[in-house]
């Protein structure tokens, strides 16, 4: 009777807050040190188009694996999912240390973060899925970006303190023991499995759903954004900026700029503000990567973190909610192992585009000058920002 009536719902509330807790101590530890990896490779010597490469295959890593161990999956929870992903990651954090020494590294490590991707990235929405409060779900994910940038803010401006002090191996293994911390206390909760019926002929067939076109054709947007957000800006602040603990604090008062408007997000995505909410701030958002072209100056480069942090941070809590309206809808419908088979699409989905997009961002690595590389990801982030408007287009899935 342990998980019936009352004591069910005060035991799914209590995992909502443990999946913040777990969430903000990942993103604090990856915080540390991800968003000078790109840097990294830099410093070591790696020209443009071969830090590109390296994400590329990720992309193509995750691709393969994916489908492979689909079997692999269904035998385990959502907790059970997430914790060995840490090992993976842990691993690819200390890996990336050990570069300089070991060049064969630069191919051994994708498919060791890709591994750690699928399985944190499915048990993880398969955790939220459950666990949401279905009326509140724009709430809960305010709150969770919310108290992850509060709790995450510091951490870039700490990562660049570290890595100028001690260096990137070292931040490297801090990063490792705060991730290895971090999935414990799920496992007090009740777990969810991933339904047999899942194959891969069901996520493509998914892929290819008609009326789920609209909501795909957003995820591509949102997915090769992400690339040149996680790739291309870092890069082009720091050499804007000119030092890794500057950077640091400049990505850190983009985090605490966002946590100050995503919890009101949250709340009007949940006050029928949703639709609206994507359409204006998906129109801030792609302004913001238009105008980035012409920054010149330090000043302005990070006042347009700040403001690209603002819109992505309401675009964002707007988009997952309708994700997981949509997530929960195939769950409860006739489709057998309908959440299970939409949340592995969307992470497949990701990664096609990306495989199909990063070879055009590597050829403009190699072929162009550092600054029409930079003006080139910039415009193209701003496009793909704009398809996520097309994720309005399919409010009628829940």
């Amino acid at each position: 009777m342990l998980f019936h009536g009352n004591n069910f719902h005060f035991l799914r509330n209590r995992e909502i807050d443990v999946l913040y807790f777990t969430i903000a101590l990942l993103l604090f530890g990856e915080g540390l040190i991800s968003i000078f990896v790109p840097i990294y490779f830099w410093q070591l010597g790696f020209p443009l188009w071969k830090i590109v490469y390296f994400y590329f295959l990720i992309s193509l890593s995750f691709l393969i694996l994916s489908f492979l161990i689909i079997p692999f999956l269904k035998k385990l929870s959502d907790k059970s999912m997430m914790f060995f992903s840490l090992p993976f990651v842990a691993l690819y954090f200390i890996g990336l240390g050990y570069l300089q020494d070991y060049p064969a590294l630069f191919y051994f490590l994708p498919p060791v973060l890709a591994i750690n991707m699928i399985l944190f990235n499915v048990g993880y929405h398969l955790s939220f899925s459950g666990a949401a409060d279905g009326e509140y779900i724009g709430r809960e994910l305010g709150m969770r970006h919310f108290v992850s940038d509060i709790v995450t803010f510091s951490a870039p401006f700490l990562g660049g303190l570290l890595i100028a002090f001690f260096g990137f191996r070292q931040v490297f293994l801090i990063a490792s023991f705060f991730l290895l911390l971090a999935i414990l206390p799920l496992f007090f909760f009740p777990r969810r499995r991933i339904s047999p019926a899942v194959s891969a002929r069901k996520i493509i067939d998914l892929l290819k759903d008609k009326n789920l076109m609209p909501f795909t054709i957003s995820g591509i947007g949102y997915a090769n954004e992400r690339m040149v957000a996680l790739i291309v800006w870092p890069l082009f602040l720091f050499f804007k900026i000119g030092d890794i603990r500057e950077l640091g604090g400049v990505i850190s008062l983009g985090l605490f700029a966002s946590a100050i408007v995503t919890f009101s997000a949250g709340f009007l995505a949940d006050h029928g503000k949703r639709r609206r909410l994507l359409k204006y701030s998906t129109w801030l958002f792609s302004g913001v990567w238009f105008l980035r072209p012409f920054v010149n100056t330090v000043a302005v480069a990070t006042w347009s973190n700040i403001a690209g942090h603002v819109a992505s941070s309401s675009l964002l809590v707007a988009w997952e909610s309708q994700y997981y309206k949509i997530a929960r809808a195939m769950g409860a419908g006739p489709q057998a192992g309908g959440l299970s088979t939409f949340i592995l699409s969307r992470e497949v989905l990701y990664h096609i585009s990306r495989v199909l997009f990063l070879p055009v961002l590597m050829a403009l690595g190699y072929l162009l000058p550092q600054n029409q590389f930079f003006f080139s990801g910039f415009i193209m982030a701003a496009l793909f920002a704009l398809l996520l408007l097309f994720s309005n287009r399919a409010h009628n899935l829940y």
